[in-house]
C-alpha cells in the first residue's frame, strides 16, 4: 500500500494581516491571520503561504478559496465551512471544530494532527496525500481518498456510502461504528478491526451466523 506523500514546507518570515484585506476573489500572500474572534468569512479568496492562529471564531469559513502552502494552527470554531475549496500543501493542528464541510473540495498535500472534530464531511470531495495524526471525531463522513493515513486517531461512526478508497490505511482509526461496510473497499484494516466488523460483514452478504 503506497504512503501518503506529504510535501514539508516552511514559510517565509510573515506581515499581520486583517479581516479588512479579505475581499472575495481576492490575492493574499506572506500573511499571518492572529487572534481573531466572531466570523472570519474568506470565501473564494485565494491565499498563498499564509499562516491562521488564534482564532476562537464563531464561523471560519473558506468556501471556494485556494490555500496554497498555508497553515491553520489553534483554531477552535463551531462551524468550518470550507466546501468546494482547494487544498495545496496544507496544514492544521491543535485546533477544534464542531462541524467541518470540506464536501466537494479537492485536497493534494494535508497534514490534520492533534484536533478535534464534531463532523468532518468530505462527501464528494477528493483527497490525495492525507494524513490524520492523533485526531478524534465524532463522525467521520468519507469521499474519495487516495494515499490517506489514519494514526493514533478515533471516531464514533464511520460514514463510507459515497466513499471511493485507493491505498487508504485505517489502521490507526479506531470507530464504533461503520455506516456503509462496502464503501470499505480499497481500505486496509487490522485483523482486530475485521473481528469488529464481522456482524456487520456477515450481515451485509446475508450471511446467518449461529451457535
Amino acid at each position: 500500500m503506497s504512503a501518503p506523500k506529504i510535501r514539508h514546507f516552511v514559510l517565509p518570515e510573515l506581515a499581520e494581516g486583517f479581516v479588512g484585506d479579505l475581499d472575495a476573489g481576492g490575492y493574499l500572500d506572506q500573511l499571518r491571520f492572529t487572534g481573531i474572534d466572531g466570523d472570519f468569512g474568506a470565501e473564494e479568496v485565494r491565499f498563498e503561504q499564509c499562516e491562521f492562529t488564534g482564532f476562537a471564531a464563531d464561523r471560519f469559513s473558506v468556501r471556494n478559496a485556494r490555500l496554497l502552502q498555508c497553515e491553520l494552527t489553534q483554531i477552535s470554531a463551531p462551524v468550518f465551512a470550507a466546501a468546494g475549496a482547494r487544498l495545496d500543501e496544507v496544514r492544521i493542528s491543535h485546533s477544534r471544530f464542531g462541524s467541518a464541510d470540506l464536501a466537494e473540495s479537492s485536497v493534494d498535500s494535508l497534514l490534520i494532527e492533534n484536533c478535534k472534530f464534531g463532523w468532518l464531511n468530505l462527501r464528494g470531495a477528493t483527497l490525495r496525500d492525507v494524513e490524520f495524526r492523533n485526531c478524534q471525531f465524532d463522525e467521520l463522513d468519507l469521499g474519495t481518498l487516495q494515499r490517506v493515513r489514519f494514526s493514533d486517531s478515533r471516531t464514533k461512526v464511520l460514514a463510507t456510502h459515497q466513499a471511493k478508497l485507493s491505498s487508504v490505511d485505517l489502521k490507526g482509526l479506531e470507530f464504533d461504528s461503520v455506516d456503509g461496510v462496502s464503501g470499505l473497499r480499497g481500505a486496509q484494516i487490522s485483523e482486530l478491526q475485521l473481528l469488529n466488523l464481522a456482524p456487520q460483514l456477515a450481515e451485509h452478504v446475508g450471511l446467518k451466523i449461529s451457535n
